[in-house]
């Protein structure tokens, strides 16, 4: 059951999110672009304004369709497998709390990012190319392989596996508190606790990893944007070299904007489902 809720609540996320997340990896590419010239990094506003002239609304939702699918798959295995060691970790009397979840969230974190790198690739290459120069997730497959052999499928995925590991771990231990908090300190009854222990828990995902997931988004633009591959630490020295610390919290505004709602959303359905199904 947990596995089926996660996928309803991955999807029904997603939906909720998918504008902001193209805006935030817009923001993290924008400086591949600019590699050799003085051009200003441009607003979140002003990146969006760009969007939508290159495409209306629908530049919004562009490279929606496998991210819709991956994200309600991401999200099954995620809860299912949280789940699950949740169980083992109880069994072996490891006591309920933050460090239980913690270490719940982490496995589960790790599950999927090994699964999905991939199709974290294809989204991200969708959302920063201009409309026509790829046609869709078989394209980018396509142009990925013919540059880099199969393996160029996993660009980024050393950042990515370490990120999502800890990002979950965060998840779930922010969820724990922060649903035990509104319950108990602040007298929210259970969709209240539900909707603010989701909240705070998609914004302690990214705001623990955020760096890693910019550094990944790089390095998967940069293979439909062209140049020089770089490894995850001659991306690291380049945005350390181009913009100083404040370079790797590039695009968090929006990310983090995203990250209430959207995991408010997920979590919400999650509980929802769970209750309704079972």
């Amino acid at each position: 059951m947990d596995f089926v809720a996660g996928s309803i609540a991955g999807a029904t996320g997603q939906l909720v999110g998918h504008p902001l997340d193209s805006i935030k990896t817009r923001l993290q590419s924008e400086s591949l672009l600019a590699r050799g010239t003085n051009t200003a990094p441009s607003s979140a506003y002003k990146c969006a304004r760009n969007m939508y002239n290159e495409g209306g609304l629908r530049a919004f939702f562009r490279g929606l369709s496998l991210p819709l699918c991956s994200k309600s798959f991401e999200q099954c295995v995620a809860f299912g497998i949280q789940s699950a060691v949740d169980q083992l970790l109880e069994g072996m009397d490891v006591k309920e709390g933050t460090l239980r979840s913690g270490l719940s969230g982490m496995a589960a974190g790790s599950t999927t990012s090994l699964l999905l790198t991939p199709i974290y690739l294809v989204k991200v290459q969708l959302q920063v190319t201009p409309k026509g120069s790829l046609s869709g997730p078989i394209s980018v497959i396509k142009s990925t392989i013919n540059k880099l052999g199969f393996f160029g499928l996993y660009t980024g995925a050393v950042p990515i596996f370490i990120g999502t590991s800890i990002g979950y771990g965060c998840r779930f231990m922010a969820y724990d508190k922060a649903t035990h908090v509104a319950e108990q300190s602040f007298g929210f009854g259970r969709i209240g606790s539900v909707i603010v222990g989701g909240g705070m828990a998609g914004m302690a995902t990214w705001a623990s990893h955020y760096p890693l997931d910019l550094v990944s988004s790089r390095m998967e633009a940069s293979v439909a944007l062209g140049g020089q591959q770089l490894t995850m630490t001659e991306h690291i020295k380049e945005i350390y070299y181009q913009s100083g610390v404040k370079g790797f919290f590039r695009g968090i505004g929006p990310c983090l904007l995203r990250a209430f709602p959207v995991n408010a959303t997920i979590f919400l359905t999650y509980d929802l489902c769970k209750t309704n199904l079972t």
